[in-house]
């Protein structure tokens, strides 16, 4: 490799992203707020079980440099609608915590036995051991991704008291994803530290590399296909005024290709109706689309390699950024649905809790996120990837002259009216920076910049009392003025 190239970031596997801004004042606010909220207020904000986004806000616009004012702000219109944190149910142990579970009243019970739990054992060893436990995975998935979202948040910003508020969210939802995502291990008493786990899955690999090398030596193995890949399709919904380059791209991902596919299977017709109400829960419901979806899952293929969990997050974050991006605009319109949205701002999640998780936890993790994904997509009427229309888009916000057009939406994004506006930001922020400059990456380089653009212009400003589209933007209905 040449001695001659940059290497921003210098590890990135553990980037956050963090502006310049935050100052005495804003740090001794910061906690005050957030320990404000952790102890005023309830994790649902209503009885349908909205959840709570103020730390989420806050914590975005922090890391951005916002100044005491916004943050005020901020946390004053969150705080206007929340509920008051509610009295606890029953004191919960690891012997009874079971019975509980789905319970949205007795968030207090399990906000105190995590917190309980994080004092004994530390924040990392609480969230392995309990989001890898039982069901809790799916129940951290689910919930359109919220829990996980607010663990990401609290070992970005090492802020065990979140920990605890985003693993007693995981123990009150339901576990309607458990179709799709296994049940793990029961609850571990002991962990097997991180660094051995490392170190043996290393050592498994390695020895079955040298396995595999001498067998086709040998020619005792079959030789695979190109690329080691399945033949790819030659009917590519994205293909229309694509570059070779960026066709290989898409072409190069799995996800995207699974999402392609998806999009043409005819059994999913008819599967989920425009007037259903709820959109997942429908398909949830359909236990022949569900299993047709856990066969499209499964060629998703998540080793314990360390490599091959870096290349998975990658396929994942970037399938996500166009899924929720690139079906959400069309020659004359641009629309953003609110599910897809949350795959972004969770694969963000998911890219902070990969360092501080064994690989076996962390194959779970991508695999559990990868099958929720495309359930969602399905949910929303399997809308078109629309790439090159993406990778075109621009808005009257950014000077043309810009230097930097970050440097616009991240000032835009600091004072955006509604809380996701500021996640997407900040996840294609993070997006562009360990994956826009790759080589082998590059037909993307403009999708970060324009999608977090887009978002700001077009989440900015309501429509029919609402900033997103919640109807699911794959139907035509959705679409008709």
């Amino acid at each position: 490799m040449s001695s001659f190239i940059p290497k921003t970031p210098l590890n990135p596997r553990k980037y956050s992203f963090l502006l310049p801004g935050i100052t005495p004042r804003t740090f001794a606010q910061a906690e005050h707020l957030i320990e404000k909220n952790h102890a005023e207020h309830d994790i649902f904000f209503n009885t349908s079980g909205f959840h709570n986004h103020l730390i989420h806000h806050y914590l975005a616009a922090y890391s951005m440099g916002a100044d005491t004012k916004r943050l005020q702000e901020i946390y004053d219109d969150h705080a206007s609608y929340q509920r008051k944190l509610p009295p606890s149910v029953a004191d919960l142990t690891r012997e009874n915590y079971k019975s509980e579970l789905s319970n949205r009243a007795a968030y207090t019970s399990y906000l105190k036995l995590f917190q309980k739990e994080i004092e004994q054992h530390g924040m990392i060893d609480t969230i392995r051991r309990w989001v890898f436990s039982d069901d809790m995975l799916s129940r951290t998935i689910g919930g359109a991704y919220h829990p996980l979202i607010h663990i990401g948040y609290a070992v970005e910003f090492n802020l065990p008291s979140v920990a605890a508020e985003g693993l007693a969210m995981a123990a009150c939802t339901e576990p309607n994803l458990s179709s799709l995502i296994p049940n793990q291990s029961s609850l571990q008493e002991i962990l097997v530290p991180v660094q051995a786990s490392t170190m043996a899955s290393s050592a498994r690999h390695s020895v079955s590399q040298v396995t595999h090398d001498l067998a086709l030596k040998l020619g005792l193995s079959p030789k695979p296909l190109s690329n080691g890949k399945e033949p790819q399709s030659t009917h590519s919904l994205t293909a229309t005024n694509m570059t070779p380059g960026l066709k290989e791209a898409l072409n190069n991902n799995n996800v995207v290709e699974l999402v392609e596919e998806i999009h043409r299977d005819p059994d999913f017709d008819g599967v989920i109706k425009f007037t259903d109400q709820n959109k997942i829960r429908a398909f949830l419901a359909n236990e022949k689309a569900v299993e047709k979806l856990k066969i499209y899952a499964s060629r998703w293929h998540v080793t314990d390699d360390d490599n091959d969990l870096q290349a998975k997050l990658k396929e994942l974050y970037t399938a996500c950024m166009l899924t929720y991006g690139a079906t959400g605009i069309r020659k004359d319109e641009v629309q953003l649905d609110f599910f897809l949205m949350h795959a972004l701002t969770s694969i963000h999640a998911v890219h902070l809790l990969i360092p501080i998780l064994s690989p076996n936890e962390s194959a779970a993790l991508l695999r559990g996120h990868a099958a929720a994904t495309l359930a969602y997509y399905i949910s929303r009427g399997r809308p078109s990837l629309q790439v090159d229309l993406l990778l075109d888009y621009e808005s009257s916000e950014i000077p043309k002259d810009a230097a930097n057009p970050w440097l616009n939406i991240c000032q835009r994004a600091i004072n955006a009216p509604e809380a996701h506006i500021i996640k997407v930001v900040r996840a294609c922020a993070v997006g562009q920076i360990i994956y826009g400059h790759d080589g082998r990456n590059e037909p993307f380089e403009k999708a970060w910049v324009r999608l977090a653009d887009m978002t700001l212009k077009v989440a900015g400003e309501q429509r029919d009392g609402s900033y997103w589209n919640h109807k699911g933007i794959g139907f035509d209905e959705a679409w008709n003025k």
